[in-house]
């Protein structure tokens, strides 16, 4: 996946010209997150471990999330106080790799 699919260059007559995306690199996850044996809040805000690109949360706790290691930590925030955010590990066996899109949930604590 790309943060920005679009780049503006400007060649002159004749010339080839680089553009560069950053691109994720990793496994793609459907994460269904749990918080108290409830879904995480539509809207939530979800960060991974190394990573400054954040999901939001859909219907049923369920976020995308791309560029994700076989093992790592997300951290899922919906307001202020200490009720209001929470962290999950997971942890993928290495056959999952192969997969387009894993399905996966986690215990949000």
């Amino acid at each position: 996946d790309l943060d920005d699919a679009v780049a503006s260059v400007v060649p002159t007559h004749g010339a080839i010209v680089r553009a560069e995306f950053k691109a994720h690199v990793g496994l793609k996850l459907l994460m269904s997150l749990i918080y108290n044996g409830k879904s995480v809040p539509f809207g939530a805000l979800v960060t991974s471990d190394g990573s400054q690109a954040s999901s939001i949360v859909a219907d049923n706790g369920q976020v995308y999330l791309s560029g994700m290691p076989l093992a790592g930590k997300v951290r899922a925030k919906w307001g202020e106080g200490p009720n209001a955010s929470c962290e999950a590990d997971y942890s993928l066996p290495p056959e999952k790799q192969n997969q387009m899109l894993i399905p996966l949930s986690a215990e949000c604590r």
